[in-house]
């Protein structure tokens, strides 16, 4: 097997991901380096399957993955504390407070980057409502708050802008764009960020990989 880069962002050989039989995933070569990733394709094209073999939180039939550097099933708890990752699926309690949230991350984080991001994010404003009252728009800010406030050396996003609106899309893509970090991101709407490498999967399949392009001018289905 070809010999791993522990200085890559990420890594995968021969990965072969499959539900009940169904191949979903098939990556024979696959070294990023360290940067902004931005991994498009189609709706079920297989993009969240790659993270979450890279994270470990699903086992592939066959090959191996490296995420800085690290087996995310062997050192599992030593790749999460170096890495901030956000589902797609928004896990907030609907009865939590934004600043009973804004609490915690800040005893978590450091607070002056907690309180900056909320700031950004416009949070500030809706410090006593509850998750559950906020827009749709607001509930994702409120989410990617500990993205926008990590001080990890790499942040996982799952899908930030679906179903919010452009004014939440431009606020959340200038946040991420200004921090100096690695970063991957998922989205089927290409961000006005600026970006090193772009994945693009579809079928299951490695389709384009290389350095950032703007998908629109490759003729790339987002779909």
């Amino acid at each position: 097997m070809k010999r791993v880069d522990n200085n890559a962002l990420l890594c995968v050989e021969n990965l072969v991901v499959s539900y009940r039989k169904q191949v979903a995933l098939q990556v024979d070569e696959l070294e990023v380096p360290n940067g902004k990733v931005l991994i498009v394709g189609p709706n079920g094209s297989g993009k969240t399957t790659l993270i979450r073999a890279l994270l470990g939180l699903i086992r592939p039939k066959r090959g191996r993955v490296r995420l800085l550097g690290l087996d995310p099933f062997r050192e599992a708890k030593e790749l999460f504390r170096r890495v901030t990752f956000v589902r797609d699926i928004d896990e907030l309690h609907n009865s939590l407070r934004v600043a009973t949230l804004i609490d915690i991350l800040s005893s978590a984080y450091n607070p002056d980057a907690v309180r900056e991001a909320v700031e950004l994010l416009e949070l500030d404003k809706h410090m006593d409502k509850k998750l559950g009252e906020l827009s749709k728009g607001m509930r994702r800010r409120a989410s990617l708050l500990v993205a926008a406030a990590s001080n990890k050396e790499l942040i996982v996003i799952d899908e930030p802008f679906s179903g919010i609106d452009s004014r939440s899309r431009r606020i959340i893509s200038q946040i991420l764009d200004r921090k100096n970090t690695n970063m991957i991101i998922i989205s089927h709407i290409p961000p006005t960020m600026k970006f090193n490498h772009l994945i693009y999967i579809e079928s299951g399949k490695i389709a384009y990989t290389g350095p950032y392009k703007d998908p629109k001018t490759l003729g790339l289905d987002l779909c």
